[in-house]
């Protein structure tokens, strides 16, 4: 709704633009003309406590006027990966449910819809695209169901390991490619729902089982030795001390 409704629309949109260049996001003073109050609205970016609290030390000008922040739907969809990844996302709910239970864990978080890094960006935007289908935007519901049904590993792409040129945080490292490739059971679970890779050891044994690994199964297994082997090494030489002490005189 306009801001001239009310002579002080122009000082609050003063108010707003000053926000937005403070907050890095744009905030739009609404009035209600039934209620006679003003609302400043925005998108992600910061948390209303937050607005609120700078509302209160700007004068005047902003005494009485209410906040409103909108999650939009990469929002959410990050905080559905997220919290699908923490296995706290409450798949049984609904999407309503769903949109409830994610807009209450972000009610105090800045600027929700930034990933924290490349992988997670990627792994977002391939997300947003999947749950976009036919529609021209990305349909919440619909990111929602899909992570629900198929977890969060599909969107890596389980064929590729990771190389020195990999800056997109896609590539898998090589538990994680062997994880995806042998994984089974509920290290297939725990990887396909929070990426979890499975054993070090069972990793290294499945690919040496395999009767036709791929090479970059091989690379991946290779890779690992030298950690399985410090890992092996860790557990004879507790394993020693553990017995050598059962033979020790008492005294």
């Amino acid at each position: 709704m306009p801001t001239h409704h009310s002579p002080r629309g122009p000082r609050l949109r003063r108010l707003a633009d000053r926000l937005g260049v403070q907050y890095r996001t744009p905030f739009e003073p609404q009035y209600d003309p039934a209620h006679r109050t003003w609302t400043l609205r925005w998108y992600d970016g910061p948390p209303p406590a937050t607005v609120l609290a700078a509302l209160r030390s700007a004068g005047p000008d902003a005494n009485g006027v209410l906040v409103r922040r909108d999650l939009t739907t990469r929002s959410l969809a990050l905080a559905a990966l997220r919290e699908t990844r923490a296995g706290a996302m409450h798949r049984w709910v609904g999407s309503w449910g769903q949109r409830y239970h994610l807009a209450q864990l972000l009610a105090d978080q800045e600027h929700p819809d930034r990933p924290a890094g490349p992988r997670e960006a990627a792994m977002l935007e391939r997300l947003l695209q999947a749950a976009t289908g036919g529609w021209s935007v990305p349909d919440e519901s619909r990111a929602f169901e899909l992570i629900a049904r198929d977890g969060i590993a599909w969107l890596l792409p389980s064929d590729r390991l990771a190389g020195p040129d990999d800056a997109d945080g896609l590539a898998l490292g090589p538990l994680e490619y062997l994880t995806s490739r042998y994984a089974a059971g509920v290290h297939r679970a725990a990887w396909e729902t929070a990426l979890t890779p499975m054993p070090l050891r069972s990793a290294v044994l499945a690919a040496q089982a395999d009767p036709e690994p791929t090479a970059d199964a091989a690379r991946a297994a290779l890779a690992l030795l030298p950690a399985l082997r410090a890992q092996l090494n860790g557990e004879l030489d507790r394993a020693q001390a553990q017995l050598a002490g059962v033979l020790q005189p008492q005294t």
